[in-house]
């Protein structure tokens, strides 16, 4: 538990700014530190010792021998015995009461998803997973790994064994519905398990605030959290969930300005703060991000993947450099000057250039068309007022409240304090609210934008156009796909489409149906799979070895799970190879990025990442 503003939290306080006055200066002495300092630290265990846990909870929650269909029927390496990070997880949980896990990516943490309840004696347990895992854990998984352990009852299930906990599986988009703002009250876990947890990494987001808004409320509950992605590139990642798991044995800070003080001097970026007081974490000759990298995983609860990889095949990036046609030069360079869309649309910050600058590298921009035809006079007074809008509700959007947390629930909000509302209460009674009332059964929010808002919001009507420049890189990457036997990656859902389309290959995209059909593939065809539908969670590396990148990510966390869905244990082949396009500063200059941040996760929590150990042929 911390104190925080003067209030008890195992969260972290939403929208805190990282001040002038704390920019460039020295970590300082800190109630932080003097906790983290004399923290008891923890060795890895020894090859022996991992055995023997391996034996433990083998038996512990394995059922007796019987059948095994593993190979024959799923294609999957048995799974009759854990491994080592698994064994090592389920006891460090089971002892310490919580779990911070930057486990990598294949090492097996839907075992964990599936075993923790049992191992931590939960009662009612609630997980937390990404849409897409949730389908294969339920179509595939689940009964996968049913043949040889004990699981808990399903929530959704009609059959119920009482010696048995309850888990309640529920995707991060379920929990971000504007209904769902008190399901985790509704369901009451005991202990919360988080799956690829760097979900809840944005601490403005609704899911986020729900999690840990219900962690607050209820300082009872058992917290569980992994990834093999903890971390993009920053301390203030993963600080929230190591606090919730940990409390006191948290190896982070839990006062925010500290945790902003100690990012400071830690976290990657060209002018880092003196290391100051941390060096208190170092041994000699060590960096500020070495001493603490080793008090972080020398800490009780915190278990990272061992060293070397899950993956004995060899990874293998090449490059693809087609030629780049005049008409996308041209309009790249002029945005690169002039910050103008090629529409002539002016762009007002950075993060807009560089999105308009990723799709003119995929031949194409987007912009806003206006089918009703209005006036730019309204169009003006329209996005004005929207703007206004946005700008307040983002404002209301850092706190966390129940039924404040998302936009919908904000403009219900306003809308019931201005036009007024009717509740039904428990006995069927309509009751009229008035307007601008603050007692009423329902929340209220007095928001000054909305009336102009409500006003003017149905005055316009734009939608989004995809404008094409040159289909080059849809056809260069359509020509690999009818080449080879892989899958093309993709970021941009036009561009996708128009692969598939010029290649006559199946395009992945977001869906339930697509997320099923994509883990059935054999590798009999090559696919196009949407980067961030299929980037995470799934398991291709029993159909797919060959990978092309079409629209590379400049984040580090996100290329080791892109990765991992083909270089992971269990892939058959040799070698998985990735050819990524680098014929446009653009893409050069993300998967560089890509490179230093995955160089920093590595130098956090020491697990190999598959950008830094791979092999380059350029």
């Amino acid at each position: 538990m911390s104190e925080i503003f003067g209030q008890t939290s195992r969260a972290l306080p939403e929208g805190s700014v990282l001040t002038d006055a704390m920019r460039g200066r020295a970590v300082g002495e800190s109630r932080d530190l003097e906790r983290v300092v004399a923290l008891p630290r923890r060795p890895k265990p020894t090859a022996e010792a991992l055995e023997a846990l391996r034996d433990k909870w083998t038996a512990k929650l394995g059922k007796p021998e019987g059948p095994c269909a593993c190979r024959e029927h799923w294609g999957r390496p048995c799974a009759k015995r854990l491994n080592a990070v698994q064994a090592w997880a389920l006891e460090e949980m089971h002892t310490v009461g919580g779990l911070l896990g930057p486990i990598g990516v294949g090492d097996g943490k839907t075992m964990l998803d599936l075993l923790a309840a049992l191992a931590m004696g939960s009662k009612r347990a609630v997980l937390l997973i990404p849409p897409a895992l949730k389908t294969q854990l339920l179509t595939v998984d689940w009964d996968y790994y049913g043949q040889h352990w004990r699981l808990p009852n399903r929530g959704d299930s009609r059959f119920f064994d009482p010696a048995l906990p309850m888990l309640h599986i529920v995707s991060y988009s379920e929990l971000s519905g504007a209904k769902s703002t008190e399901l985790l009250e509704r369901l009451d876990p005991d202990l919360l398990i988080m799956d690829e947890a760097h979900n809840v990494r944005n601490r403005t987001a609704a899911r986020t605030k729900r999690v840990f808004r219900y962690i607050n409320a209820h300082p009872e509950v058992r917290v569980c959290s992994w990834s093999g992605t903890l971390t993009s590139k920053s301390l203030k990642d993963y600080a929230q969930l190591s606090n919730a798991a940990l409390g006191d044995g948290s190896p982070t800070p839990q006062h925010w300005p500290t945790v902003e003080e100690w990012a400071g001097a830690l976290d990657p970026g060209e002018f880092r703060a003196p290391i100051g007081r941390l060096s208190r974490l170092c041994e000699v000759g060590e960096t500020a991000i070495e001493g603490y990298s080793r008090r972080l995983i020398e800490t009780k609860g915190v278990v990272a993947s061992l060293d070397g990889g899950n993956c004995n095949a060899s990874l293998t990036f090449s490059q693809r450099l087609p030629t780049t046609p005049k008409e996308i030069q041209e309009r790249y360079d002029e945005l690169a000057r002039s910050w103008e869309r090629p529409d002539g649309e002016a762009l007002v910050d950075a993060l807009s250039v560089a999105r308009c600058a990723r799709e003119l590298c995929a031949g194409f921009f987007n912009r806003w068309v206006w089918p009703r035809q209005e006036s730019l006079e309204v169009r003006a007074k329209w996005l004005a007022a929207r703007k206004e809008w946005h700008k307040e509700m983002r404002e209301k959007l850092k706190q966390s409240r129940p039924h404040l947390d998302s936009p919908l629930l904000c403009y219900e909000a306003a809308r019931r304090w201005y036009c007024g509302y009717v509740h039904v209460d428990e006995h069927g009674k309509r009751h009229e609210v008035g307007p601008k009332t603050k007692d009423g059964p329902k929340v209220v929010w007095s928001a000054v934008m909305w009336p102009e808002w409500e006003k003017l919001k149905d005055t316009c009507q734009p939608e989004t156009e995809a404008v094409w420049v040159s289909d080059y890189l849809a056809r260069d990457a359509a020509e690999w796909a009818k080449e080879n036997t892989g899958i093309v990656w993709y970021e941009h859902p036009v561009f996708g489409l128009r692969v598939g389309e010029l290649a006559s290959v199946p395009v992945f995209g977001a869906g339930k149906r697509a997320s099923e059909d994509i883990i059935l593939e054999r590798g009999m065809r090559t696919i196009v799979a949407s980067i961030r539908s299929h980037g995470t969670g799934k398991n291709l590396q029993h159909a797919f070895c060959n990978n092309l990148v079409a629209n590379p990510p400049s984040d580090g966390a996100t290329w080791e799970q892109l990765i991992g869905r083909t270089h992971r244990q269990g892939q058959p082949e040799d070698e998985v190879t990735v050819t990524v396009y680098r014929h446009m500063p653009a893409m050069v200059e993300a998967l560089d990025k890509a490179r230093e941040l995955a160089a920093h996760i590595e130098g956090t929590f020491r697990g190999a990442q598959k950008l830094v150990r791979a092999t380059y042929l350029w």
